[in-house]
């Protein structure tokens, strides 16, 4: 592994640049920016750039959107945290309102 300074210094400015970056984008812009399969694509982009091999970065989307609208999504019926401990901390109102909210969210997605 070799050491390129332009590398670190272009990252480091992307992060100091992205908390203090005011874009003004029209209400279009911002929609599509929202839209999940252009998020997608970001992020399939944003990973690739340093992994450089294609299905190395599908793997890690794949893995990235497992953990985020699965295991971590109060909805999903396999997320890892109990049913008891999302109604203590006020996540969920319901027991019972679980599943709707699942598909109502599944249905958003596609």
């Amino acid at each position: 592994m070799s050491f390129d300074p332009l590398l670190i210094a272009s990252i480091i400015l992307m992060q100091v640049g992205a908390k203090h970056l005011d874009l003004e984008l029209s209400e279009f812009q911002k929609k599509i920016l929202k839209n999940n399969i252009i998020q997608g694509i970001i992020l399939f982009a944003i990973i690739y750039i340093p992994i450089r091999d294609i299905f190395k970065t599908f793997i890690i989307v794949c893995i990235i959107y497992l953990l985020i609208y699965v295991f971590f999504n109060e909805n999903h019926k396999y997320n890892i945290f109990s049913k008891q401990w999302l109604y203590t901390k006020g996540i969920i109102k319901d027991y019972y309102n679980i599943k709707e909210r699942y598909y109502n969210n599944l249905s958003k997605l596609l």
